[in-house]
C-alpha cells in the first residue's frame, strides 16, 4: 500500500480536481483581486487625512502672517503627499463637495468628514466581496471533497478481494474519512487564503514602490530567510505528519477491532489488556502530534523576529527621511501599515506551507488507494453475459495468492444445469477459494472458468455477478430492516415475494413476533438476532434475488438441531432447479449431491457420489468416518447396520435411497 509520490505532483494532480469548476475558481480569483486592491486603499485614507490636519495646523499657527507667506509650504505639502494614490482623487473630490455643497463650511473638516466616509465605504465594499467570496469558496471546497470522496469509495469498489484481506478495516476507513476531510480543511481552505494573501501583497508592493521605492527594498531584503526557514521546517513537518496519519490509521484499525469484538474481549475478561493496548497507541499519535506542536510553535516566532528586523530598520530610514523633508509623515504613517501587511502574506505563506504539507501526507495515502490497481475488472470488449442456464466449467485451472505457493492446480470441474456439486476436503485443500473464482473475486493464474460456454474474463462483472448468489457460514446482515436486508439483491422486489421468500426460507414465523415485524431493526451485523435466524434471513435474500448459480458455504455447524432442520427445508427449496455450489462442514449434509469433488491439498482427490466415494475406501471415507467417530463419542450408539451407524442423522428413507446404487437421487 505504501508508495512514494512525489510532492509535487501530488499537488498538481490535486489541483486538476479544480478543472470541472474552473468558473467558480476565475470567479474567486477575480474577488480576490478586487476586494483584496479595496482593503488596502482604507490605509492610505489615513495618510491623507494625516497631511491635511498637518497642513491646517500649520496655516492656524501662521494665522498672523499674511496667507501669501505660507501658500510655498502648503504648495510643498501637498507635492510631498502626491505620492500617497488616492491623494488627487479624494482631495479633488472632496474640494468639489466643498465648492458646490458645502461653501460655508470650513474646507479642511468637509475634507476630513469625506474622507471618514470614504473609509466606512471603503471597508464594507471590501467586507461585501469577502463574504460573496467566502461563500463561493466553501461551496467549491465541499464540492471537490465531496467528488474525492466519492471517486475513492467507487474505487474502493472495484478493488479486489485481497487488498481488504491485506489492509486493515480501520486504515482504509481513515483514508476515506479523515484523509478527504484534511484536504478541505488544509488544503482548500489555505489555498483561497494563499490566493488572497498573495494578491492583497502584489497591490501593497505595487503601491509601496510608488509611495517610496527605497524603502520597499529594504523592507523585502528578509523575505529570502524567511523562506529558508519556511522550508527547512516544512520539510521536518512533513514527515511528522506522514507518521501521524499512519498511527492515527492503526489507532482507528484498533477501535474498529475492538468494538467488533467486543464480546470476544468481554468473554475473556480482557478488557484492562486492551485499555493498555490502546493506550499505548494513542500515546504514539500524542507523542507525534506534541513534536508537530512544537515544530510549529517555534517557526513562528524565528519568523516574526525576522520580520521585525526589517521592520525596524524601515521605522529608522523612513523616520530620518521624514526628518529630512523627503517624506511626508501622512507617507510615512502609510508605510508602516503597509510593511506589517507585507509581512502578514510573508508569514501566511509559512503557515500555508505548513497546512499544505499536512494535507500533501493525507492527499498521497488517499492517491495510494486511488492508484491501487483493480485486478478484476470488465475487459474492454467484455459484453453482457445473457441469463444462463448454469453449466459451469472450470478448465485445467490454476491459482496462486500473491505469486506464492499454489493453492488449486490443475482443477478441472464440470457442473449441469440443476446439480449440486459439493466441495470436501480437509481444511485448507482450498475449497473457499475455488467457489471464489466464479464470481470472479480472484481470477486463475492458469486455466478457465466458462459459464453456458461464456469465457467468464470476457464478460461484464455486473452481469455475471447479477446472476448469482451467496450464502456464507459468516452470514453478514446490514444495519437496516429485515425488510431491506431480504430485499437487498432486489431493492424493488414488493412486499408479497419479499415475505413470500421470508416463507420459503423459513423465517416468516420468527418475523413476525418481532414487534416491528419485517420493518424491525436488526442492529449492526444482525447483532440482535440468533444466528440460524440470520442464516435463515440471507436463505430468503438468496431466494428473492432467483439466481442461476448458487454459492452455499454450510451454514448449519453452528446451530442446534432444531435450528438446523428449520435451515436444511429452506436450503432444499433455495436449491432447486439452481446449479449450486456447496462446500461441505458436515458430510450428512451432501449425501444426496450430484456430484462430490474431495480436495486434498489444491488438488481433485476423487470425484462421485456419496455411497461411490465409500465404497473407493479413499480420503472421503476417511474424512467421513472421522467425523462419524467424533459425533459417536457425544451420542449413544443405535443399532443397526454400518450405513446406520455412520449416518446416524440421516433419515431411514434416505439411507434406503444410498443403498440403491443404481438411483441417481437429487435433493427435492
Amino acid at each position: 500500500m505504501e508508495k512514494v509520490i512525489s510532492s509535487k505532483n501530488t499537488y498538481i494532480r490535486l489541483l486538476g480536481y479544480l478543472k470541472p469548476y474552473w468558473y467558480k475558481s476565475v470567479i474567486i480569483l477575480i474577488l480576490a483581486a478586487l476586494s483584496t486592491y479595496i482593503a488596502v486603499l482604507p490605509i492610505q485614507i489615513l495618510g491623507i487625512a494625516v497631511d491635511e490636519i498637518k497642513i491646517a495646523d500649520k496655516y492656524l499657527k501662521n494665522t498672523q502672517t499674511d496667507r501669501d507667506d505660507i501658500l510655498p509650504d502648503k504648495t510643498d505639502a501637498y507635492e510631498q503627499k502626491s505620492a500617497i494614490p488616492l491623494s488627487k482623487p479624494l482631495l479633488t473630490a472632496s474640494q468639489y463637495i466643498h465648492t458646490h455643497w458645502f461653501k460655508s463650511y470650513n474646507a479642511t473638516i468637509i475634507t476630513l468628514l469625506f474622507l471618514a466616509v470614504s473609509f466606512i465605504f471603503m471597508n464594507a465594499t471590501s467586507g461585501s466581496i469577502m463574504v460573496v467570496h467566502g461563500f463561493i469558496s466553501s461551496e467549491l471546497g465541499q464540492r471537490l471533497t465531496y467528488d474525492l470522496r466519492n471517486q475513492l469509495y467507487g474505487h474502493i469498489q472495484q478493488l479486489p478481494l485481497a487488498y481488504f484481506e491485506n489492509n486493515k478495516t480501520g486504515n482504509i476507513m481513515s483514508r476515506l474519512m479523515n484523509d478527504v476531510n484534511s484536504l478541505e480543511q488544509a488544503i482548500v481552505g489555505p489555498i483561497i487564503t494563499f490566493i488572497t494573501d498573495m494578491f492583497k501583497f502584489g497591490w501593497i508592493i505595487y503601491f509601496c514602490v510608488r509611495l517610496d521605492w527605497q524603502l520597499t527594498g529594504i523592507a523585502l531584503i528578509v523575505c529570502p530567510f524567511i523562506s529558508i526557514c519556511t522550508y527547512n521546517f516544512g520539510k521536518r513537518i512533513r514527515r511528522n505528519f506522514r507518521s501521524l496519519r499512519d498511527k492515527t490509521a492503526e489507532l482507528n484499525s484498533l477501535i474498529q477491532d475492538n468494538i467488533s469484538g467486543i464480546k470476544v474481549i468481554a468473554g475473556f475478561a480482557k478488557e484492562t489488556e486492551e485499555l493498555e493496548r490502546f493506550k499505548k497507541r494513542n500515546y504514539e499519535n500524542y507523542n507525534l502530534n506534541i513534536r508537530i506542536l512544537r515544530l510549529a510553535s517555534t517557526l513562528r516566532p524565528v519568523i516574526d523576529f525576522i520580520t521585525e528586523i526589517g521592520a525596524v530598520v524601515v521605522i529608522c530610514l523612513g523616520g530620518y527621511k521624514v526628518m529630512q523633508g523627503q517624506l511626508s509623515v501622512g507617507t510615512f504613517v502609510i508605510f508602516f501599515p503597509y510593511l506589517q501587511m507585507m509581512y502578514g502574506p510573508i508569514t501566511g505563506l509559512t503557515r500555508f506551507y505548513n497546512q499544505v504539507q499536512r494535507a500533501i501526507v493525507s492527499t498521497e495515502r488517499v492517491f495510494e488507494v486511488l492508484d491501487t490497481p483493480s485486478d478484476i475488472k470488465d475487459r474492454p470488449d467484455a459484453v453482457d453475459l445473457p441469463l444462463v442456464n448454469g453449466v459451469v466449467e472450470f478448465r485445467h485451472v490454476n491459482f496462486m495468492y500473491n505469486q506464492g505457493t499454489e493453492v488449486l492446480t490443475d482443477i478441472n470441474i464440470t457442473a449441469r444445469p440443476g446439480q449440486m456439486i459439493a466441495l470436501v476436503g480437509p481444511s485448507g485443500s482450498g475449497k473457499t477459494t475455488l467457489t471464489k473464482l466464479i464470481p470472479r473475486f480472484y481470477d486463475p493464474t492458469k486455466g478457465d472458468i466458462y459459464i453456458d460456454g461464456y469465457d467468464i474474463k470476457h464478460v461484464k462483472l455486473h452481469s455475471l455477478r447479477k446472476q448469482m448468489a451467496m450464502v456464507l457460514q459468516d452470514t453478514f446482515l446490514f444495519n437496516d430492516t429485515i425488510k431491506s436486508n431480504i430485499a437487498y439483491a432486489r431493492s424493488d422486489a414488493p412486499d408479497k415475494e419479499i415475505k413470500s421468500a421470508a416463507i420459503a426460507a423459513n423465517a416468516h414465523d420468527f418475523i413476525a413476533t418481532l414487534p416491528n415485524g419485517y420493518d424491525s431493526m436488526i442492529g449492526e451485523r444482525g447483532v440482535k438476532l440468533s444466528g440460524g435466524q440470520k442464516q435463515r434471513i440471507a436463505i430468503a435474500r438468496a431466494i428473492l434475488a432467483n439466481p442461476r448459480i448458487l454459492i452455499l458455504d454450510e451454514a448449519t455447524s453452528s446451530v442446534d438441531t432444531e435450528t438446523e432442520q428449520l435451515i436444511q427445508k429452506a436450503i432444499y427449496r433455495l436449491v432447486e432447479n439452481r446449479t449450486t455450489f456447496v462446500i461441505a462442514h458436515r458430510l450428512s449434509t451432501i449425501l444426496h449431491a450430484d456430484l462430490i469433488v474431495v480436495l486434498d491439498k489444491g488438488r481433485i482427490a476423487e470425484t462421485g457420489l456419496h455411497h461411490e466415494l465409500l465404497a473407493n475406501g479413499g480420503l472421503y471415507k476417511k474424512l467421513f468416518e472421522m467425523q462419524f467417530s467424533t459425533q459417536e463419542k457425544t451420542k449413544p450408539e443405535i443399532p443397526g447396520t454400518e450405513i446406520e451407524k455412520t449416518e446416524a442423522s440421516v433419515t431411514q428413507e434416505q439411507i434406503i435411497d444410498l443403498n440403491d446404487s443404481t438411483q441417481h437421487t437429487k435433493w427435492s
